[in-house]
């Protein structure tokens, strides 16, 4: 092919190529970009070095650690128990059942609902606790956004290693009754929304 059929291919591409900005966030500091990744690949600095390879080292340096949130909308099963830790705070936990919906990707399995998910929420912060305690009952439909955690302890009953994971809702977390556990279904979508947001 000639050169200059190479170079408007090569201009088509990045031209019709769509940029998404790409975000990171640190405690102390934030970066943002709005190239692609293709660009940050091919693109080289000034000094001749790719710019991934620098790219990587900032992360490094960054301490970097990643994203370990959950958000979850689901019917409650165990009730809120706040229970006193050694150190003196306190902690509620209770239990988000997500899924059961209705499973229409297997054939011949139009009704059968899908076995329900069942999340451990531990509420570190006491003005949740209490929230969570006061508002939520069996069966309430729940908004919970929290860092997803794994706990580990020794039982003391059989001397095994018990290692649970578990979302905790701590200062950055939200909790938020969408619906209480009765039988009124008549908010709409909207109404909903609201609630979340």
């Amino acid at each position: 092919m000639s050169t200059k059929l190479l170079n408007s291919l090569s201009l088509r591409r990045l031209l019709g190529q769509q940029r998404k900005p790409i975000d990171l966030y640190t405690a102390s500091r934030a970066w943002s970009s709005s190239a692609s990744f293709s660009d940050v690949h091919e693109k080289k600095n000034g000094m001749g070095v790719e710019a991934d390879g620098d790219l990587a080292d900032s992360w490094k340096d960054a301490d970097f650690r990643g994203v370990y949130r959950a958000i979850i909308c689901g019917s409650v099963g165990q009730v809120p128990v706040q229970k006193k830790l050694r150190n003196g705070h306190t902690v509620t936990v209770f239990t988000v059942g997500t899924g059961g919906m209705f499973d229409q990707r297997r054939l011949g399995a139009e009704n059968l609902p899908m076995p329900a998910q069942w999340h451990r929420i531990a509420v570190h912060n006491e003005h949740l606790g209490t929230y969570a305690v006061r508002k939520l009952v069996k069966n309430a439909a729940v908004y919970v956004e929290g860092d997803i955690e794994t706990r580990v302890y020794n039982d003391d009953i059989n001397n095994l290693v018990k290692i649970v994971p578990e979302i905790c809702v701590r200062f950055d977390g939200k909790i938020h009754l969408v619906q209480s556990g009765g039988t009124d279904v008549s908010k709409s979508l909207e109404e909903l929304r609201e609630g979340l947001f």
